[in-house]
């Protein structure tokens, strides 16, 4: 009796307060969809106006490197020649020259610097000794690599001062000037100079002029 005493009591009390119950069970949902989208949605980290960004450890590397000024540094003639004997021959405008040891016409792939006997001679460029030989036809002959693909012959020396593998300073001394040269004696003492620029014969007497240069970084 008194179960269906107190059943009747809270039927007539939730009939009696829906609409009241039903208010606190929206109040309810709402609260907990505020809160489950608060949780949801964390606001971003705040970037600062200026990061600092650090760098990578660069090691021993110098942050100031230092940079060099490059300078011209010209060939320079290898002797005190007096005039020029043979030409350089191109195998196009001039194809030979006159040989008077020969007694005839020939190709010529150098000049012929007259000098007088004796006179010294010298590395146009810094370089490396490549060969150093004596041949009936061309006397003593010293080649020379003065790098960037530029070889240079000196021949009709006399009284060489240099080996093979030895480096060399421009303006070192390599030998004299002679007549050494079979194919050429008849022209007097003078020093048979021939270039090759990247494997190919080339003029010679810019090299001798001093109008062929290289920059290089000064110390």
């Amino acid at each position: 009796m008194n179960s269906t005493k107190k059943t009747n009591k809270f039927t007539r009390f939730l009939r009696n307060n829906a609409a009241l119950l039903l208010l606190i069970f929206c109040v309810l949902a709402i609260a907990a969809v505020v809160l489950a989208v608060t949780l949801t949605n964390k606001p971003a980290p705040s970037i600062p106006d200026n990061p600092v960004v650090e760098k990578p450890d660069d090691g021993d590397k110098d942050p100031d490197p230092v940079i060099k000024d490059k300078v011209k540094v010209y060939f320079a003639k290898p002797l005190n020649y007096t005039s020029v004997g043979m030409e350089y021959v191109d195998g196009k405008d001039v194809l030979f020259v006159s040989n008077s040891t020969l007694g005839g016409f020939c190709y010529h792939k150098g000049i012929d610097l007259i000098a007088t006997d004796g006179t010294e001679v010298a590395s146009m460029y810094d370089g490396t000794v490549l060969d150093v030989k004596n041949t009936f036809e061309m006397g003593y002959e010293v080649t020379i690599d003065h790098g960037d693909n530029v070889i240079a012959t000196y021949a009709s020396l006399n009284d060489v001062q240099v080996v093979k593998g030895q480096n060399v300073k421009k303006g070192d001394k390599i030998g004299v000037a002679s007549t050494t040269a079979s194919n050429e004696f008849m022209d007097g003492a003078h020093v048979h100079l021939e270039v090759t620029k990247d494997g190919k014969t080339v003029d010679p007497m810019p090299y001798v002029k001093g109008e062929i240069f290289r920059e290089v970084e000064q110390d």
